[in-house]
């Protein structure tokens, strides 16, 4: 597949940087305490779809709250609202696209971002 040098989305820029930037501050705080903190942010394309990934290195999410994660004012940290990935996910939705997530404790996340490109 060739690399495109650029993607163009119907999206608005603050909206589209809201969504990066909630998922890269949640992969910094979630991988903070590990000696060498990895955080990837993948932009690509895939048929008529943007596909964003954010994945960390960082200490993963419990079985038991994977569910909730995207509920409001739900959060694991001991500061912060928990409004983060329920705005964030309303807004893709918003946008006909979609957001989900592997995890494991003590491994990681991955959080995928799809969105139309048109």
């Amino acid at each position: 597949m060739p690399k495109e040098k650029e993607l163009f989305g119907n999206l608005d820029k603050t909206q589209l940087i809201r969504i990066v930037t909630n998922l890269v501050k949640n992969a910094m705080q979630a991988s903070e305490k590990e000696e060498q903190p990895i955080i990837n942010v993948v932009v690509l394309s895939e048929n008529e779809n943007i596909k964003i990934t954010v994945s960390d290195n960082g200490k993963g999410i419990a079985d038991n709250v994977k569910e909730l994660i995207f509920e409001p004012k739900f959060t694991t940290k001991t500061s912060g609202m928990g409004l983060g990935l329920g705005i964030i996910k309303n807004i893709i939705e918003a946008y006909d696209g979609s957001i989900s997530f592997t995890s494991e404790e003590g491994k990681g996340s991955i959080f995928t971002v799809i969105l139309p490109k048109e």
